[in-house]
């Protein structure tokens, strides 16, 4: 386990500072979101155009679609491939993903 202590005056704080499968899941899933809205601006969607979401290759953040789909204004998260070549993901862990969006 990786800690951090600090101490100001007679209080002290310590951090654990592990990562669990957990957080990196929603790590990973922040990123994904972050990454999802760049590519709604980057294709010229209003800010409160709805779309349709395709993404492959985050089965195992599949608990978290429903808080993506609220993030990023998606009436529905699908898996597996979209139109066209779709735009890569860039996780941390490397694995291949990509994202496909389209107005509702």
């Amino acid at each position: 386990m990786a800690t951090a202590v600090s101490r100001d005056g007679g209080e002290v704080i310590a951090l654990d500072l592990s990562l669990t499968d957990e957080l990196r899941r929603r790590g990973y899933l922040r990123d994904v979101i972050r990454q999802v809205q760049d590519l709604r601006k980057n294709s010229g969607f209003d800010v409160s155009d709805r779309i349709v979401l395709h993404v492959s290759g985050i089965d195992d953040l599949a608990d978290g679609f429903a808080t993506l789909a609220s993030e990023v204004l998606a009436i529905e998260v699908l898996t597996g491939s979209g139109w066209g070549e779709g735009t890569a993901l860039e996780i941390d862990d490397g694995r291949d993903a990509r994202a496909w969006v389209a107005k509702d």
